[in-house]
Formats: structure tokens, C-alpha cells, sequence
């Protein structure tokens, strides 16, 4: 199906460019894969009302203050200069003035891959009020995911007049962006939070298969607290070379991938937004004939530098042939096309490697090294509240 085609979809099921309200855009995308470039773009029409990542763990605490510290300066995020990311949040705040209403925090990593059909009434309650914040402005709302690929045909399904669209980068470039950000910038989340998704959604089959086929090192599994699950699998990340750190990521890529692109909506290539005039007008026209936005896409941005290539070249390489062979045996979920898009993203990195045989079942922990993760856990939090203290004096004194 064309990015036309669906767009034509979307305006049949009743989303009407002369009553923005009546529907909305629902980007999908990976950490460091150009979405926020994209949602910013749409941001900066006054007839939009343009949401930041509303299924963000931080969501849960997020107050004024901490929306007014949440900017494209704050850090070394390489996005253009604009508003705090969560500013759209200030007028759905809890009446306590903390945490957004309806926001769970099992919305950010659980049931990452929920199937269509799974009942969430109360995601699908938060979401909606969202929608209906925006529509009581007469604005079209949109909302830009970074924790919702593994679930896009639940979106779709749950969704169905909303235009939805899958962004799609080179998995090396995304990689390297999120390497970048911990080598440079001390910045750990885009390495960690992938494998955050792995150890809460092991019991997933495409997930589990994809685990097998990239043969992946799993953290110790010590409870479904996500605090824990981030301070163990921080603990484990610290452990492993970059090859396996790279293989955890690419067992995540392609599993979300699949799980997005396996149902109708319309397939942004990400690296051919940079490149490609043609891709950037195709965009650009699909998603103003279904909003009745005006939408001028200048060429995308390259997040970041790419770091020095430490890792085993020969390794890198069977790493991206393990996650093509995976790929072969998800083809049966994916129109042609899609597959091809992945096995070309894929297929670039694995320069002529010869991938494993076999899957195997992921590498589990070994005994030692449940005892480490909790001695580490218990360390963490003996020292967290002088990690705070150190934090909201450095706030004060940037603030300065």
C-alpha cells in the first residue's frame, strides 16, 4: 500500500482536512531515528497540537518545572532550537500539578508488542484524552512515539481514522547516534533502553526469536519494578563488549521493525528523507492530504557523527547477517515491499558475513551474576539520595 493510499484510507474513515479535530497523526519511531526532526517540523504549525513521547516513563512525575528543564539545550540532543519537549503536557497535568492525567508508567515498556486485539481500555483512554485536549483547541493533534513500534497495529486497530506512520532508519546510524551519546555525553539511555524492552518482553514470541537469532546476553530477570529493570540491566550493559551490545539493539530493531510495519501504516524511510527529493515530497504530500496541514520538508537532519568503529568488524558484520536471517523468517508478516526496505537497511552491514546456522535460546545470566546485579541494585539506592542532591544543586547552579 502507497503512503498515497493510506493517506486516501485515513480521509475515508472520516478525517476531514476542513475539521482538523476529527482525527490526528500518530508518528512511530525509534530513539535516535529523525522522528523528533519530523514531529518538530509538524510542531510548527499553529493549527497543531503536537505531543512529545506521551507514552514516556517520566510522564509520571513530570511537573512545570520539569517541563521548562526538558529542552532541545538541556543536552547534546543535536535537534534545533525550540520549546520545552513536554510544554504541549502543561495543560494536562494531574490537579496536583504532577504527572499527566491517565499516564501509567507500564505504558512506556510493557506489552511492547501487545497484538491488535489485546484489550488496554485504560492506554486507550489516555491516548484519547490527548486527542480530545487537542480537538477542544480545533487543533490537529500529533503525537510523535518512541515506545510504541512493537504495538503499531494496536494503534492502527485501536486508532483506525488517525494517520499512522513508521519511521525507519539504517540501524548503524541509529546505533552509532545512541553510542555517540554515551561515549560523548555520558548519556546512557539509548544504549540502555533497548534492553530495557528486551528483559520486560522476553515472553513475546517474535521477540524470544529474535533474542535467538541474534544470540543475545539477557540480564538477570529480578522482579517487573521498572526502577530495578533499568539499575539491572545498566549493571549488565556495563559488562558486555560493544559487539553484544550492538547484537541487543539489532534483536530490538528488528523485531520492532517487523511488529510496526506488519500492518497498513505508511512507511517513512528515514535516511531517504536526507537524500531522496522524491521520498521528502511523497511525505509531505500524504501527510497534507490527509491533515489539510500546509508541510514543507527541507532535508533531514544527520543526528549525529558517527564514533570511532571499535568494534570486531568481522563480528558487526555476522551480527547483521544473524538479524537478516531472522528477518527471512518473519517475511510471511510483511507486505514485499516492507521486507525489502529492512533487508536493504540490513543487508548494507552484513558485507557478504555468513550468519549462524541456528538460532539458539538466549544466553541466560550465569548465578554470579544475580548475586552482582543485587549487590549493585542495593549500592545504587543506598547512594540515591546524594545522586539527587548532586543533581538539584548542578540545576541550580546552571540555572545561575
Amino acid at each position: 500500500m502507497t503512503v498515497l493510499r493510506v493517506a486516501e484510507r485515513a480521509l475515508a474513515a472520516g478525517f476531514s482536512p476542513a475539521t482538523p479535530s476529527a482525527g490526528a497523526v500518530f508518528l512511530h519511531a525509534g530513539w535516535r531515528s529523525c522522528g523528533t526532526w519530523l514531529w518538530a517540523t509538524l510542531r510548527d504549525s499553529d493549527t497543531v497540537r503536537a505531543y512529545y513521547e506521551p507514552l514516556h516513563e517520566d510522564l509520571a512525575r513530570l511537573d512545570r518545572a520539569a517541563i521548562s528543564a526538558f529542552s532541545p539545550a538541556s543536552w547534546g540532543s543535536g535537534h534545533g532550537p525550540g520549546a520545552p519537549y513536554f510544554a504541549e503536557f502543561a495543560g494536562v497535568l494531574n490537579q496536583g500539578g504532577r504527572g499527566v492525567a491517565g499516564y501509567h508508567r507500564r505504558f512506556a515498556f510493557d506489552d511492547f508488542f501487545a497484538a491488535p486485539d489485546r484489550a488496554d481500555p485504560v492506554l486507550e483512554a489516555y491516548v484519547n484524552d490527548l486527542l480530545h485536549h487537542a480537538a477542544a483547541e480545533g487543533r490537529v493533534p500529533v503525537l510523535k512515539f518512541c515506545r510504541s513500534l512493537g504495538r503499531v497495529p494496536w494503534f492502527e486497530r485501536h486508532f483506525p481514522t488517525a494517520v499512522h506512520a513508521v519511521v525507519v532508519r539504517d540501524p548503524w546510524a541509529q546505533w552509532r547516534s545512541a553510542r555517540a551519546q554515551l561515549e560523548r555525553d555520558k548519556n546512557r539511555y539509548f544504549v540502555l533502553a533497548p534492553f530495557v524492552i528486551l528483559a520486560r518482553n522476553t515472553h513475546d514470541p517474535l521477540m524470544a526469536a529474535a533474542l535467538a537469532h541474534l544470540r543475545v546476553r539477557l540480564p538477570p530477570n529480578l522482579g517487573s519494578d521498572l526502577n530495578l529493570t533499568t539499575s539491572v540491566c545498566w549493571h549488565h550493559i556495563k559488562h558486555l563488549s560493544w559487539a553484544d551490545r550492538y547484537r541487543g539493539f539489532l534483536a530490538f530493531w528488528s523485531a520492532s521493525n517487523i511488529a510496526a510495519l506488519s500492518g497498513a501504516a505508511l512507511a517513512i524511510d528515514a535516511d531517504a528523507l536526507i537524500t531522496s527529493t522524491d521520498h521528502r515530497a511523497t511525505v509531505q504530500d500524504a501527510i497534507s492530504t490527509a491533515t489539510g496541514l500546509p508541510l514543507l520538508l527541507a532535508p533531514g537532519p544527520d543526528a549525529d557523527a558517527p564514533p570511532p568503529r571499535r568494534e570486531n568488524e568481522a563480528e558487526a558484520s555476522r551480527a547483521a547477517a544473524d538479524a537478516l536471517a531472522f528477518l527471512n523468517t518473519q517475511r510471511h508478516r510483511l507486505a514485499p515491499h516492507r521486507a525489502q526496505l529492512l533487508e536493504q537497511k540490513l543487508h548494507a552491514h552484513a558485507a557478504g558475513a555468513a550468519s549462524h546456522e541456528t538460532p539458539i535460546a538466549p544466553i541466560e545470566p550465569r548465578a554470579s551474576a544475580y548475586a552482582a546485579a543485587v549487590a549493585y541494585v542495593a549500592a545504587t539506592r543506598a547512594l540515591y539520595p546524594l545522586r539527587r542532591a548532586h543533581y538539584h544543586v548542578d540545576r541550580w547552579l546552571k540555572r545561575g
